[in-house]
């Protein structure tokens, strides 16, 4: 089961690169482009509403970073290190749009991070 936790935190990193550049461009899109257009900062290269994004960009990527903790039951340096690594970025994009919830879903996912990383120790402790 480690090799679909790791799996999973890879994609969770993979939507939450995506979805970082995808806002980044839309930021830079103030301004010109698209923004002449009325929209504003709502679409990036992917062509979607902010909201669309978040949820299914940010969402999936808490979304599988949850279910990463709860099916690595092995040790795993590598798990734990990606689900504080995906709530940071996580934790940062809330942060940088203002967003309360969406930066305790960051830290959300660093705590279970911790947890695994102790966890893992009290394993390799007990064999």
């Amino acid at each position: 089961m480690i090799k679909v936790a790791k799996g999973l935190v890879i994609a969770a990193l993979v939507l939450l690169i995506i979805y970082g550049i995808d806002e980044a461009v839309s930021r830079s899109m103030d301004g010109e482009g698209e923004a002449e257009s009325g929209r504003g900062r709502e679409t990036g290269f992917l062509h979607t509403s902010a909201m669309v994004r978040g949820l299914a960009f940010g969402g999936s990527a808490v979304a599988l970073s949850i279910a990463a903790f709860f099916i690595a039951r092995e040790t795993s340096t590598f798990v734990w290190i990606m689900l504080i690594v995906n709530g940071v970025l996580i934790a940062t994009g809330g942060a940088v749009a203002g967003s309360a919830p969406v930066t305790g879903l960051g830290a959300l996912v660093i705590a279970l991070g911790i947890i695994k990383r102790f966890r893992d120790a009290k394993i390799a402790r007990m064999a």
